[in-house]
């Protein structure tokens, strides 16, 4: 009988670097209290990109290894107790092949099934769909004016058009990807990118989606959702590449 090789388990790139920095703060190369190099300097000495560097510095902070503040660089902290209740990458009850799906992976699938769905549901709406289609942007406006960065109603909002394609399983992909905004790495994306200009293009572009679905319109539809989505993901892209400048980890331009 021939012995099965075992899995070669595929991580993500930022994954692998954020293990190996959190294994040079546990040997004690980089003590608590010391700051981390300069986000340019790592990426040369470990022979990856900075953006690589960067994503792997926000998910050492999720962990409760590092802090990154504005101005004063990674900080090195103690490292969290087992009881401290230091986040994992994906909710606990999602299942480990989530863990190295990035924020910026999730927005590209998110891209491909939600502007399907937008245009689907422009051949089906109907009055009463249109009418809670609009109850869930006057409730996320006012999520947005408070700047909630929880967003129940944004939630609702892409739920409602995803189950007017009539498709569950629409629904159940729609839902497990919104899921994954709740895991700690994106809420932290959410808490360092996220600002009050953000919200305001998002309420735009929604309002744009349901003005193509109202009309029946479903190639504008489809494409008023790509551009929502998109735009977040650029939104994204762009803090990401300004994220040492904020952290005052490097001062040369990206």
């Amino acid at each position: 009988m021939v012995q099965a090789l075992p899995q070669i388990e595929s991580r993500r790139l930022y994954r692998q670097i954020a293990e190996l920095i959190g294994g040079y703060i546990d040997s004690g190369h980089y003590p608590p209290g010391t700051l981390l190099p300069a986000e340019r300097e790592l990426a040369q000495q470990l022979g990856v990109s900075r953006a690589s560097v960067r994503e792997a510095l926000i998910a050492l902070e999720v962990e409760g290894r590092v802090s990154v503040k504005v101005g004063n660089g990674v900080t090195v902290l103690d490292a969290p107790r087992p009881d401290d209740g230091a986040a994992d990458a994906a909710p606990a009850s999602a299942p480990r092949y989530w863990d190295d799906v990035g924020p910026l992976e999730l927005l590209d699938a998110r891209i491909l099934i939600e502007s399907e769905n937008a245009a689907l549901a422009a051949r089906h709406a109907t009055a009463g769909d249109i009418a809670e289609l609009e109850a869930h942007l006057a409730a996320l406006a006012v999520e947005h004016r408070e700047l909630h960065h929880d967003q129940p109603a944004d939630r609702r909002f892409h739920l409602k058009i995803a189950e007017m394609t009539g498709n569950p399983a629409m629904v159940r992909m729609v839902a497990m990807l919104l899921d994954q905004r709740d895991s700690p790495v994106f809420a932290r994306f959410e808490d360092h990118f996220v600002t009050p200009r953000l919200f305001e293009d998002i309420n735009q572009n929604h309002r744009g989606i349901l003005d193509a679905i109202r009309a029946a319109d479903a190639p504008g539809a489809r494409a008023a959702m790509k551009r929502h989505l998109r735009a977040l993901k650029q939104e994204f892209t762009r803090a990401l590449s300004s994220f040492s400048a904020q952290a005052g980890a490097d001062d040369d331009a990206t």
